[in-house]
């Protein structure tokens, strides 16, 4: 049976850069989505979710208090499931038959749009939805795998999504950030350093009042004067960043020094 009209979607998930790749991917799948609303734990999900009626909603599972399994059980409504996730993908085979796909973050456009397609042929198809209880039975029986996600950056009218795992460090400069990749590609940010130093994961530290680095991507440290030290990244210029003396502690602790 053909769908009649465009799908009411909503975007749930604990990480801002993730929901905005999700919005950005679903824009050019406007003709059969509608973006309706966004949450970013599963209190709010459910609230949006009760008040919206969504036909289909991005979900991500490993999410703070609530799960998104979790979340599955609490709502009324039985929406259509696209699971947004960081798990490894030979788990989420066993969750192919109860949804309508999966996709592991960060998302490639082609992936996504490989999932619209799915999601237009199950609508003309005459397949029963699957069973949202079974959903949390086999969640229980995962263990989460969380992988880096991606800064997003605005260029003209459209966002790029840098990987985590290619950026060296972040350094700021007067009102901007510049994420600096380990090729040395520079991408401007408005988004504060400090605002930066709570999202990132732990492998970014605070090294002084303009660096943030990627601790993965440390090719040296040298001890310097005043009990600070050097810390040579292993990107294509071979940064040199000088700890600041107040971040002292905490880098020796992250790095073990």
């Amino acid at each position: 049976m053909n769908y009649p009209h465009k799908l009411k979607a909503i975007v749930i998930d604990d990480e801002y850069p993730a929901r905005l790749m999700i919005k950005n991917l679903a824009g050019n799948h406007s003709d059969v989505i509608d973006i309706i609303g966004e949450a970013k734990n599963g209190s709010e999900a459910i609230k949006l979710i009760d008040e919206t009626h969504p036909d289909l909603i991005f979900l991500d599972i490993n999410m703070p208090n609530i799960n998104g399994f979790e979340l599955l059980t609490k709502i009324r409504h039985q929406p259509f499931i696209i699971f947004t996730t960081a798990y490894e993908q030979y788990a989420l085979k066993a969750f192919e038959a109860n949804s309508i796909d999966y996709l592991i973050k960060p998302i490639e456009e082609k992936r996504f749009a490989q999932s619209i397609s799915k999601l237009q042929g199950f609508l003309n198809s005459n397949t029963q939805y699957s069973d949202l209880i079974h959903l949390k039975n086999l969640f229980s029986e995962l263990q989460p795998i969380k992988k880096p996600t991606a800064i997003p950056i605005k260029i003209g009218d459209k966002f790029i999504f840098i990987r985590l795992e290619d950026v060296a460090y972040l350094e700021a400069k007067e009102k901007y950030v510049y994420v600096v990749t380990t090729q040395n590609a520079e991408y401007l940010s408005d988004t504060r350093l400090a605002e930066f130093e709570e999202t990132l994961p732990k492998n970014f530290i605070r090294v002084q009042k303009s660096f943030i680095i990627n601790k993965d991507h440390i090719s040296e440290v040298h001890k310097y004067f005043g009990n600070r030290l050097i810390i040579i990244m292993n990107d294509k210029n071979k940064t040199r960043i000088t700890s600041g003396i107040t971040y002292i502690v905490n880098i020796r602790m992250s790095l073990g020094l």
